[in-house]
């Protein structure tokens, strides 16, 4: 079987291995920040220093990765915001390293801005999970007088440690599977543009293997703007590492 892998994968596997090992030794989990699709960058201190800084105290390394086939050579993966729009080869590869085993995240923003949230329908769809082009507005529960800086406690996965979190201009999210489950909702109090009550704002498909595709509909979250906001630090360290 060994010798009818793919060069390139068989390096992935042992890269993988020698990952593996680190983390049950108590080394550092490394994360693989993409910028191979003109993603905001996790090396830009304006927006990520502190995402960047905290995950290091809890052991996580989170390496900023240009190039898309060295993205599978890490555990997890972070798409923040991708601006170049996916082949039908990468997006096969993306769909094998779940199905293997990854975690793979992808995060939007509100109204298909830059177009993003379509971008990213082209591979999460393949997972059961369109990004609308939509917002998700806040009638009682919001920061700093802003509408769209919704507030929810309805965190039900990666929520160890977490009772509510500020997830700001996120674009609403469609299960088009019955085996997508929820990450984020918003309160009763939450609509979208079109009216559609307690949208769902970040939302999952898990494998068999424990791979995982995540999506996100807002992008700033773990941004140095919100991160130290709610619990918002707690849930993003998990989401990297749970």
């Amino acid at each position: 079987m060994l010798n009818k892998m793919p060069f390139f994968d068989i390096i992935c596997l042992y890269v993988r291995a020698k990952i593996a090992t680190m983390f049950r030794e108590g080394g550092i989990l490394k994360v693989a920040w993409s910028s191979s699709h003109a993603e905001f960058l996790i090396s830009d201190s304006y927006y990520f220093s502190t995402l960047e800084r905290e995950s290091r105290k809890k052991g996580i390394e989170i390496v900023e990765v240009a190039d898309f086939d060295e993205l599978f050579c890490y555990p997890v993966i972070v798409f923040n915001y991708s601006e170049k729009p996916f082949d039908e080869s990468e997006i096969k590869a993306i769909e094998r390293a779940v199905k293997n085993g990854k975690r793979i995240i992808f995060t939007a923003h509100f109204n298909n801005k830059d177009n993003v949230a379509e971008i990213c329908n082209a591979v999460t769809e393949r997972f059961g999970m369109r990004l609308k082009m939509d917002e998700v507005v806040e009638k009682e529960h919001f920061d700093e007088g802003d509408c769209r800086m919704v507030i929810t406690s309805r965190v039900e996965s990666y929520a160890e440690g977490v009772n509510q979190v500020v997830f700001p201009y996120s674009a609403p999210i469609e299960a088009l599977h019955p085996d997508v489950r929820v990450i984020v909702r918003g309160q009763e109090s939450a609509f979208t543009g079109s009216g559609e009550r307690a949208p769902v704002m970040a939302a999952e498909r898990r494998m068999p293997s424990g791979g995982s595709l995540v999506v996100c509909g807002s992008c700033l979250f773990w941004d140095n703007y919100s991160i130290l906001r709610k619990d918002n630090l707690a849930f993003s360290i998990n989401l990297l590492s749970m």
